[in-house]
């Protein structure tokens, strides 16, 4: 089971963010608004027989941690191929979150599938929007200012976004089914939800 563990925001964020995608004058493959989440730990792929293990050790995390105040702000890129928002607000009390659901994890998660970064993906390049990469900065441009993907414009026109604030009062764990959502995307399916109690 391809598992992770997301922060989910209200429907009246998801909204406001996409009045702003709305208005970004670039083609990427934009993610569903249904979908857009916060990903506290990724757990790789997990045989069935651990899960009830993690949905033990997940609770426990739910115990010990308390709501947090968030709001989204401003945008960028990883490399050319994923455009994020931002996280703001109670980043410190959201990493301790998500340093404890990793550690929930019943088996080691690889490095690099490990997050480093709190954001909302939302949305990634089309097949054959992106450039051979040549260096990078914040925006995914080459050295030369050049351009790398399509995903550029709307970096830029995204990085003044500063959604409303809102309190993270609980995180779920989701299952992701690849290829099965819209445009090939993945399809998400809560496992599990659990309230903020500490």
């Amino acid at each position: 089971m391809r598992l992770f563990t997301a922060v989910f925001p209200p429907q009246r964020v998801k909204d406001h963010l996409g009045l702003a995608i709305d208005g970004v004058p670039a083609s990427p493959r934009w993610v569903p608004r249904e979908s857009l989440h916060i990903t506290l730990a990724f757990y790789a792929d997990l045989p069935e027989g651990t899960v009830p293990e993690l949905r033990d050790e997940l609770t426990d995390v739910a115990r010990k941690h308390g709501p947090i105040d968030l709001r989204l702000r401003g945008a960028g890129s990883f490399g050319a191929r994923v455009l994020w928002i931002g996280v703001d607000g109670g980043t410190a009390a959201l990493k301790s979150l998500a340093t404890d659901c990793l550690a929930a994890s019943p088996r080691e998660v690889p490095e690099d599938v490990k997050p480093h970064r709190a954001h909302v993906t939302v949305a990634r390049a089309r097949a054959g929007q992106v450039r051979p990469p040549r260096g990078r900065d914040r925006w995914g441009r080459s050295g030369g200012g050049e351009p790398r993907s399509a995903l550029e414009p709307a970096a830029r026109a995204l990085s003044v976004y500063a959604g409303p604030d809102w309190t993270a009062n609980s995180f779920a764990l989701v299952e992701s089914h690849p290829g099965e959502g819209p445009q090939g995307g993945p399809r998400y399916e809560i496992v599990e939800t659990w309230d903020l109690e500490g």
